[in-house]
């Protein structure tokens, strides 16, 4: 075997048993997978005898369904099945008692040994489909690409988790990459269709993305017949969606989310334009983003990402550029009209969740920033690592706002329960050590495999500055949006995106020796400052007047104009 191989094989396998040893807190959505299905093997679409152990769930006519997509729950079925033969499904010692106490009481191993093949599996499917993927228009790069979307994303603790979003992924990346290259058959776009709609059948929302790829499909002649391939094979892929909403409900067009939503949702926020979503919202976008859960502020290495969409495009993946740039506006959009700001996150997660379908393609676009500049790229992609390796060891589901809690958990040495505390090992260092082994074997494996590569003085300057960025926004923003949140204003929402735009034309001015450009951005470094970022007006005009003297200073630097 080629070195690289046998690098990649280390690299991917040692992030896929990361995945298997943390054993996460139960909570709904978990549950209400967990709960389908058991009433899937018992031959039921009805969870009526689980339905005290979840609130992710729907009345309906007097019985009680899961609000799920039904597909990652019909592929997990012959597993459980497997698992009660073998006298392997611990019982819930709580069973019989109302909610919450019974879903307290469901067993931490029982959601972690369904998650092992209902979550694990694909997403090591995922981070093999996307190193190959990348390998296509980087060679050398897949790996790293790879690792990074498998433990420097979302990616990481919803692996731990037994939620649909990353078989969904999984699903409409392979859409993708069926069709990338120009495939010419048209079985091969019809394939492509059915991925998408599988997808859909997994998590419904995926709707929005899968046509984005329904058009990239169809970019290329002979235009028509293309789209309608996709559309048929999608509607193969609807299959298992249509079929579980007749055996359900009497209707292949009744989705699992419609009913009365069960004891403890947050009903209203549901209940409000369709199925809970509204026109999109620019504040509610920002927040997506830039609060303390955001995606860029826990994950600075996906704003790269959106930087290689630019890259794609300039080195004439058009179509791929357009299809990544089209489904990131389509996602964030849609979920920005979800207005209550738990609601658009999906939760008590520790990240917005319903995002997690751009991740793949983020990572693939991200592969021409890594050749370009490795060393900024490697700076913002071990903030990122750190930050989801902290969140998957300190139990990423939070009951609040606080990510702070993560780190507290790591000074008092209380971490995930992990395999290791089956054999009564406790939750503490000596329960999480395999878990950081095998994601520092990963990131070593990974660095091994992209070595060696060119790194410029203006990619070592870059790097800095966007660690200053980072550290900048990840300390301001959410702030900014927390006191908005609180006073009903909109200064906070201004100053941040203001903040996040100014940083970056600094960080690319001083990239090309421009260091004047810094001296402007100085007071940029009160964001840094204690409580100076509540106070949103003054934040504003703080931005403001950097931006103002930024241009300036440009104009002034112009060749043929004096400095």
């Amino acid at each position: 075997m080629r070195r690289a191989t046998v690098l990649a094989t280390i690299a991917i396998g040692a992030v896929g048993v990361a995945y298997a040893i943390p054993m996460q807190s139960v909570g709904c959505a978990q549950t209400a997978h967990y709960a389908a299905e058991r009433a899937f093997a018992s031959g039921t679409p009805r969870i009526d005898r689980w339905a005290s152990e979840t609130c992710d769930s729907v009345r309906v006519g007097g019985h009680v369904y899961a609000a799920k997509g039904p597909l990652m729950d019909l592929w997990a079925t012959p597993w459980y099945l497997l698992l009660h033969a073998a006298g392997a499904v611990p019982g819930n010692p709580n069973a019989g008692d109302a909610y919450p106490a019974a879903m307290a009481g469901v067993p931490l191993r029982a959601i972690w040994q369904m998650g092992l093949w209902a979550v694990v599996l694909p997403s090591i499917l995922l981070l093999v489909l996307v190193r190959r993927t990348v390998e296509r228009i980087e060679p050398g790069l897949g790996t790293a690409c790879a690792v990074i979307l498998g433990l420097g994303t979302l990616l990481l603790p919803f692996s731990t988790l037994l939620f649909a979003h990353v078989l969904a992924a999984l699903l409409l990346f392979a859409s993708f990459a069926v069709l990338f290259g120009g495939a010419s058959s048209l079985a091969r776009v019809g394939a492509a269709g059915a991925l998408a709609g599988l997808s859909i059948s997994t998590d419904v929302p995926l709707a929005i993305p899968a046509a984005v790829v329904g058009v990239y499909a169809a970019a290329r002649s002979p235009h028509v017949r293309r789209l309608l391939g996709f559309a048929a094979g999608g509607l193969v892929g609807l299959v298992p969606l249509l079929a579980f909403d007749a055996w359900a409900f009497g209707s292949p067009f009744h989705l699992p989310y419609s009913g009365t939503p069960g004891q403890g949702a947050k009903g209203g926020w549901a209940q409000e334009g369709f199925f809970g979503q509204t026109v999109p919202h620019p504040r509610m976008a920002v927040e997506l983003l830039l609060s303390q859960r955001g995606l860029v502020v826990l994950t600075p290495v996906t704003a790269a990402g959106v930087a290689g969409i630019v890259l794609l495009w300039r080195r004439g993946l058009r179509a791929e550029a357009a299809l990544i740039g089209a489904m990131s506006v389509a996602v964030l959009a849609w979920n920005s009209g979800r207005l209550h700001y738990d609601f658009a996150l999906g939760g008590w997660v520790p990240g917005p969740r319903f995002l997690i379908p751009l991740l793949p393609f983020l990572c693939f676009a991200l592969a021409p920033v890594l050749r370009r500049v490795p060393l900024t790229v490697a700076a913002l992609a071990a903030v990122s690592i750190g930050a989801m390796t902290l969140a998957t060891a300190a139990e990423p589901l939070l009951s609040n706002d606080d990510t702070h809690l993560w780190v507290a958990r790591l000074e008092h040495g209380n971490f995930a329960a992990t395999v290791l505390s089956l054999a009564g090992v406790g939750h503490g260092w000596l329960a999480i050590i395999p878990f950081l082994a095998a994601v520092l074997v990963a990131v070593g494996a990974a660095i091994a495999a992209t070595l060696p590569v060119a790194v410029t003085r203006r990619d070592g300057i870059l790097a800095g500055v966007s660690l200053v960025a980072w550290l900048l926004v990840e300390h301001g923003d959410p702030e900014l949006l927390r006191v908005d949140r609180a006073v009903h204003k909109g200064y906070g929402v201004a100053a941040a995106v203001l903040l996040v735009l100014a940083l970056c034309w600094v960080a690319f001015r001083v990239a090309d020796d421009n260091w004047w450009a810094a001296l402007v951005a100085v007071p940029l470094l009160l964001f840094a400052a204690i409580r100076f970022d509540e106070h949103t007006k003054w934040a504003l005009a703080v931005v403001v007047l950097v931006l103002a003297g930024l241009a300036v200073e440009r104009r002034l630097r112009r060749p043929g104009i004096p400095a």
